[in-house]
C-alpha cells in the first residue's frame, strides 16, 4: 500500500522522534508497503524484548497494533497467567499489548508514546515474572 504524501510526512516525523529517543533501536520494515517498527526494549532488570508496532493503512487516524515480537524466554500462554493489558494473540502468534483504548486513539498521537506506554507493560510484565504479582498491580488503566 503506497502511503499518501501526508502520511509520508508524518511517517518522517515519527521516524526522526523514534531516532530521537530510542537511537540505534529501531528497524523499519517494508517502509513503503506493509509497514512494520521493531523496537529492541531493554528492561530495569537488564532483559531485551523487541516490541513490534503494525502501522494501520489510515494511518494515523486508526490505533496501530503492538506485540511483543522477541523476549528473553517464551511469553507464557495468555489463560497460563493472569495477563492483563494484553489483547490474545495476532496471526503471526505474538502476544498483542493494549496501550490505548481506540475510543481514545487519535490522530496526535505518536509512536513514541505507543512506545512509552509499552516499555511500562514490559516493566510491570517482569514484576509480575518475578513477584506473581499481576500486570494490573503494577499498572493502571490505560
Amino acid at each position: 500500500m503506497p502511503w499518501t504524501p501526508d502520511q509520508r510526512q508524518r511517517l518522517a516525523v515519527e521516524k526522526d522522534i523514534l531516532e530521537k529517543y530510542f537511537p540505534g533501536k529501531v528497524k523499519w520494515v517494508d517502509p513503503t508497503g506493509n509497514t512494520k517498527l521493531d523496537v529492541t526494549m531493554i528492561t530495569n532488570s537488564n532483559q531485551t524484548y523487541c516490541l513490534r508496532l503494525y502501522v494501520p493503512a489510515d494511518f494515523p487516524n486508526s490505533l496501530p497494533v503492538m506485540v511483543v515480537k522477541s523476549s528473553p524466554r517464551p511469553m507464557p500462554n495468555l489463560g497460563d497467567w493472569r495477563a492483563s493489558h494484553t489483547l490474545g494473540r495476532n496471526d503471526e502468534g505474538f502476544i498483542e499489548i493494549c496501550h490505548y483504548r481506540s475510543s481514545h486513539w487519535n490522530g496526535m498521537h505518536t509512536f513514541y508514546e505507543v512506545f512509552v506506554k509499552d516499555r511500562l507493560w514490559l516493566e510491570a510484565y517482569e514484576g509480575h515474572i518475578s513477584t506473581g504479582n499481576s500486570i494490573d498491580y503494577y499498572l493502571g488503566h490505560m
